[in-house]
C-alpha cells in the first residue's frame, strides 16, 4: 500500500500523531540535529544530516533500571521493563539497518526483556536519503544508504509532497482516516523514480577502496598488522566517544544501588564499551586489552568480522559518527583503506 502527502500537510500529520505517541524526532541543537522528544510539529526537522546521538538510544537508553529488590524477603525482587508508545519520526536508512541489526542481535538468548519492550512499543517511520548528508559516511560503500525493512512508514520526497511506503498494518492505521493521506497515483509512482535515479547519481563516490565484500577477510590477515593498529593506538584517548554515538554498540555494565535504610535497592544498568581502559579489566587487575591499540583493533573486528560472521553483515552502518565525534581525528574509513592498501600489497 501506498500513499502520497503533500508536504505542508506533514506538521498535521505529526499534530496527530501527539495525540497518541510519544514523537520522537530530529531537532536543530546549535548547529546540530538531535533525537528529541517534541510537543509541537514545528519542532521537528524533515531534512537534516547525520544526528549527535542516532534514535536507537531511545530504545536502548543509558542508566536503565533493571529490577528492584527488597533486602529483607530476596524473593520480592521485581523486573522492571518501563515502555512507552513511541514513534522514532523520519529516521534515516543507516540508522534503520542499525536498528535492525540490534533487533537481532538482542532477541538472542538470553534475550534483552526490556529492550524488546520497548522495542515492540516503537513505531518507525523512514525518511529517505536522495544524498549523502555528510562526507564522513560510507553507508553507500555498505549499501546501507537504502533500508528495505525495519519501518511502518517510509517517506520519500518527491517535490512538494511525500511518496509513503506503508509496511505494516501499525503503519496503515496511522495513514487512514485522517483524509491527508491520498492513494499514490501512477505520475507519484514516476516521480519516486525520478527521485532514486537522482539518489543513484548522489550516492556514487565510495569511501572505501577497493572490494568492501572482503573486507573482513582482509582484516583477519591484518590482526599483527602493528604498522595499522599500533599507528591508531598512539592517536586514541580512550575517552569512549566513538563507542558512545555508534548505533550499534550495546555493551553495558550493571550496578546495584542501595537505598538510605539499607532495606531496598535497584539494579540498573549504564552504557560501557570496549574502548574503555577498564573494560576488559577482572578480578585480580588482570586487563585483557591493555594497550589502545587492542582496544582499537577490537572494536574494528567486532563491526567487521565477529558482527558479521555471526549475523551476516556489518555492524558497522557507516553513518560516520565515530568520525565526526573523535576528538583524536582517527577514521574508521582510513583504517578500511589501509587494510586495504595492505591486501593489495601482499598479493
Amino acid at each position: 500500500m501506498d500513499v502520497t502527502i503533500q508536504s505542508n500537510d506533514v506538521d498535521r500529520f505529526i499534530r496527530g500523531l501527539l495525540l497518541y505517541y510519544d514523537v520522537i524526532a530530529p531537532v536543530a541543537r546549535d548547529g546540530r540535529f538531535v533525537f528529541e522528544r517534541i510537543d509541537d510539529p514545528s519542532m521537528a526537522s524533515l531534512k537534516y544530516d547525520t544526528t549527535l546521538l542516532p534514535p536507537i538510544k531511545w530504545i536502548y537508553p543509558n542508566n536503565e533500571i533493571l529490577l528492584e529488590f527488597d533486602l529483607k524477603d530476596i524473593t520480592k525482587t521485581e523486573v522492571v521493563a518501563q515502555s512507552r508508545k513511541q514513534v522514532l519520526t523520519f529516521v534515516h536508512p543507516c540508522d534503520i539497518n542499525a536498528i535492525n541489526l540490534m533487533d537481532e542481535v538482542l532477541a538472542e538468548e538470553p534475550s534483552d526483556v526490556n529492550y524488546l519492550t520497548r522495542r515492540q512499543s516503537t513505531l518507525i517511520i523512514g525518511y529517505e536519503c536522495l544524498g549523502p548528508c555528510r562526507e564522513n559516511i560510507l553507508c553507500f560503500d555498505k549499501g546501507y544508504h537504502i533500508a528495505y525493512r525495519g519501518f511502518d512508514l517510509f517517506f520519500t520526497d518527491i517535490g512538494g509532497r511525500y511518496y509513503v511506503h506503508v509496511a505494516t498494518d501499525a503503519g496503515r492505521a496511522m495513514v487512514e482516516g485522517d483524509g491527508i493521506f491520498k492513494k499514490a497515483a501512477y505520475d507519484d509512482w514516476k516521480d519516486l523514480m525520478r527521485a532514486r535515479a537522482e539518489r543513484k547519481k548522489g550516492f556514487n563516490k565510495k569511501a572505501v577502496e577497493g572490494d568492501i565484500g572482503m573486507l573482513s577477510h582482509f582484516l583477519k590477515e591484518a590482526y599483527n598488522a602493528d604498522e595499522i593498529w599500533e599507528a591508531e593506538g598512539r592517536k586514541c584517548l580512550s575517552c569512549g566517544a566513538c563507542i558512545i554515538v555508534c548505533p550499534t554498540c550495546y555493551c553495558f555494565d550493571a550496578v546495584d544501588e542501595v537505598c538510605p535504610d539499607m532495606e531496598k535497592g535497584v539494579r540498573y544498568r549504564r552504557w560501557d564499551g570496549c574502548q574503555l581502559r577498564g573494560f576488559c579489566k577482572v578480578a585480580g587487575g588482570e586487563n585483557f586489552r591493555k594497550s589502545a591499540a587492542e582496544r582499537v583493533r577490537h572494536r574494528v573486528f567486532k563491526k567487521e568480522v565477529y558482527l558479521k560472521k555471526r549475523f551476516g553483515r556489518s555492524g558497522c552502518v557507516g553513518c560516520g559518527r565515530c568520525i565526526d565525534s573523535c576528538i583524536a581525528k582517527i577514521s574508521i574509513i582510513d583504517i578500511f583503506n589501509r587494510v586495504m592498501e595492505r591486501a593489495r600489497r601482499n598479493v
